[in-house]
């Protein structure tokens, strides 16, 4: 493989980032309109999208690997300092340049989906103080005096008089 397909590969894991920062900046806005059929429609297209990301991830890899065999590198895992020594000087601006905006979108993403999880755990302990309110702990319901004794507390005891 050459260095273009280095490059075009990069270039598509850039583009395809961003397209799943897109999808995690929805996916904030149905989390905060509580649209969970969206949601799910849209966990779905992300899903998908992060398996392209993954197999484009294994053609770079598989390229990167191509290229250092072919210049009899023993080095096969091809991080961008190890392509730097092997690759010509015109090359070196446009590949960093690559992997900058790589890590941004990546940065950016990191970002956004702690800000998901987030919002979906304040969701989460909202239902459930909700829930608690609902369905309170029947110990503490009923009240028992200080100085009381066992007999007192009778089993299927109801806090309304059925009698009233």
């Amino acid at each position: 493989m050459s260095v273009k397909a280095i490059f075009e590969t990069m270039a598509l894991l850039v583009q395809q980032h961003k397209e799943l920062n897109t999808i995690s900046a929805k996916k904030t806005e149905y989390v905060k309109a509580n649209d969970t059929k969206s949601l799910a429609a849209l966990l779905k297209k992300e899903s998908k999208h992060i398996r392209a990301i993954e197999k484009t991830e294994r053609n770079r890899q598989d390229a990167v690997a191509d290229f250092l065999h072919s210049r009899d590198e023993k080095e096969t895992k091809g991080t961008v300092s190890i392509l730097l020594k092997h690759l010509p000087e015109s090359y070196h601006e446009p590949l960093l340049k690559l992997q900058e905006g790589l890590l941004q979108e990546m940065e950016k993403l990191r970002k956004k989906e702690a800000l998901n999880r987030t919002l979906v755990e304040d969701s989460l302990r909202f239902v459930q103080i909700t829930m608690d309110m609902i369905q309170p702990d029947p110990e503490a319901v009923h009240y028992n005096h200080p100085g009381g004794t066992d007999k007192d507390n009778r089993e299927g005891y109801s806090m309304f008089d059925s009698k009233a």
